[in-house]
């Protein structure tokens, strides 16, 4: 059992990392290119082209070496070719669900950078598991989502709030967000 859950959860680092190797990659225009809707923009300066592109690269990429590194002892992810593209899927969905976060934020009339607990743990979780589950379903299922999977799906629930507490303190300590949340 210790070894399914430290698959399921060296499995899911790409959707943890990618929110935060975006902030490295961000800047430059922003996704929505100014657009508002009604008196708010659609998501807001901070959603820019180069994070999600550097974001889900970069995090995709950090699972790929996890898999290659892993390979001779353990299947990190499925071992065929649709396999491959599961980290690259969890971490567009953990940026796909943080641009929809932004969008009912703004909606809401939350400004940037407000705090809204929920959505600023959890968008990035229900968002890679939604694109993962587009990927390969079978994967996603069998390790988040029933028996022993059941595990690592608790245990991203309850470590999320604690890393995302953690990475943003740092982030602002260092300079590169400005809140702390």
């Amino acid at each position: 059992m210790f070894n399914t859950i430290l698959l399921g959860l060296v499995a899911y680092i790409p959707a943890l990392s990618a929110n935060s190797l975006a902030v490295v990659f961000g800047g430059g225009k922003p996704i929505d290119g100014g657009l508002r809707l009604g008196d708010n923009r659609v998501l807001g300066d901070g959603k820019t082209w180069r994070g999600l592109i550097g974001g889900t690269i970069s995090a995709g990429s950090v699972g790929i070496s996890l898999y290659l590194a892993a390979f001779p002892f353990y299947n990190l992810y499925p071992n065929n070719l649709v396999g491959m593209f599961v980290p690259f899927s969890f971490s567009f969905g953990a940026m796909f669900g943080d641009m929809s976060a932004s969008f009912i934020k703004r909606r809401l009339g939350r400004k940037r950078g407000e705090s809204s607990p929920f959505l600023d743990r959890y968008d990035f979780v229900v968002g890679s598991f939604l694109v993962g589950y587009l990927v390969y379903p079978s994967w996603v299922v069998n390790t988040y989502f029933s028996g022993q999977g059941l595990w690592n799906l608790l245990i991203i629930l309850i470590l999320v709030p604690l890393l995302h507490k953690g990475v943003n303190v740092i982030g602002y300590k260092i300079g590169v967000k400005k809140e702390p949340w």
